[in-house]
């Protein structure tokens, strides 16, 4: 699990080496995000996944692992939905949900298809479970022509919350076994299957082991906050990945300082709690004499601290590859909304439905929006493209010419 503060930290050891290490950074991936080049990875599912498009953690933290590969994620998410696209159905029969469901899944065209369904269907408690597992696999059965790999996600386990919420035992007793319907099913499909209510639930009783917090992951339970996302995003052992250390070229010395210019992966997003906005740096051993060193990053301030003070790692704001990564992040978001308008606009009954009749001439306005989505992913693969920064440590009196 992510340390507190798990902001990327910087190290200059004994002035000879800048490397950077990221709290997300662990053994080779295994198959539900070894992504091939060009692949087209769709989400579908509930509110779980419906919400994720909003802050886009787990996406950008993909798209970070994989600067070279040019994929492309689309998100079909249904609030309140179950493995039968009862949410899709609209004003039509229970029955035109899945089939709406499926044709959205099959135009989407995914090489790579991650399926999130588990939370909406457990209120049926146990009595539902039998119903869940047969329309999970007429689900999987319905779309198998797209020949996607399949990512199959348990549901989240139900968080408790103060009074008047409920206390969540009972459902997550019920949660427990949809999760292990998935399992079997992804066991007996060959597919990955993400543990998200053990290992959630784990990262929850260990954080309450360190003391109580009012930092949870939810809003109301079930329902992930930002917070809770990020969470999600860097918990290796759901979304596991090898994040590749930062590059540095050898450390000089100079008049009143060291320098040292770095290349490579950008860090994960920064954990979305005020006053963590930053990055720690450590210059430990660095050798830096007694005085006021300014950090220059490509030329442009960003702290002045004593060669003690920098040694206890102080936070920064500023840095130019968190800048970075954050504009990614906020890129990801506006595609995802703007593709959120072209597949699902919000007056779609009035468009394609049983009133278009009224106003289905405006539906040639739809398509409009594909170019808008393509330009974003433009911004995205040179977003997530690492640049090349310049850092360096001088003397005040130099720093201030």
């Amino acid at each position: 699990m992510p340390a507190a503060r798990p902001s990327p930290a910087r190290t200059l050891v004994a002035g000879l080496l800048l490397v950077f290490t990221a709290s997300t950074a662990v053994a080779e991936p295994p198959p539900p995000w070894d992504f091939q080049d060009g692949d087209r990875v769709v989400l579908v599912g509930d509110t779980f996944i419906e919400r994720e498009q909003r802050y886009a953690y787990l996406e950008t933290v993909l798209t970070i692992a994989n600067p070279d590969k040019d994929l492309t994620f689309r998100n079909l998410g249904w609030s309140g939905d179950t493995v039968r696209g009862l949410s899709r159905a609209g004003f039509d029969p229970p029955e035109a949900g899945f089939r709406e469901l499926v044709k959205q899944v099959t135009d989407a065209k995914p090489t790579v298809l991650v399926v999130g369904y588990g939370m909406a269907d457990s209120f049926d408690g146990e009595a539902g479970l039998s119903r869940f597992v047969e329309g999970y696999n007429a689900f999987l059965d319905a779309v198998a022509p797209t020949k996607a790999r399949l990512v199959l996600l348990s549901p989240l386990p139900h968080e408790p919350m103060p009074a008047p919420l409920p206390d969540p035992a009972s459902h997550n007793r019920d949660l427990a076994l949809y999760a292990d319907a998935v399992r079997k099913i992804a066991e007996v499909r060959d597919a990955a299957f993400i543990d998200l209510f053990g290992e959630v639930t784990k990262a929850r009783q260990a954080r309450q082991a360190k003391g109580p917090s009012s930092e949870t992951d939810t809003d109301n339970g079930i329902h992930p906050t930002a917070l809770g996302f990020w969470r999600l995003a860097n918990l290796p052992t759901v979304l596991p990945m090898k994040l590749a250390k930062l590059e540095a070229g050898e450390v000089q010395k100079t008049e009143r300082g060291l320098s040292v210019t770095t290349k490579g992966p950008l860090p994960p997003p920064l954990e979305p709690v005020p006053g963590r906005q930053a990055s720690s740096w450590n210059m430990g051993h660095a050798g830096l004499e007694p005085g006021r060193y300014t950090l220059k990053v490509d030329g442009r301030p960003l702290a002045t601290h004593t060669a003690e003070e920098w040694a206890a790692a102080p936070l920064v704001e500023g840095d130019p590859q968190l800048e970075q990564v954050e504009k990614l992040r906020q890129a990801i978001i506006a595609k995802n909304l703007l593709f959120f308008y072209r597949w699902r606009p919000q007056n779609i009954t009035y468009l394609f439905g049983f009133r278009k009749h009224e106003q289905g001439q405006n539906a040639v306005e739809i398509p409009q929006f594909d170019p808008l989505v393509d330009a974003k992913e433009k911004e995205i693969a040179e977003l997530r493209k690492p640049v090349p920064h310049t850092y360096e440590l001088v003397r005040e009196n130099e720093a201030s010419r």
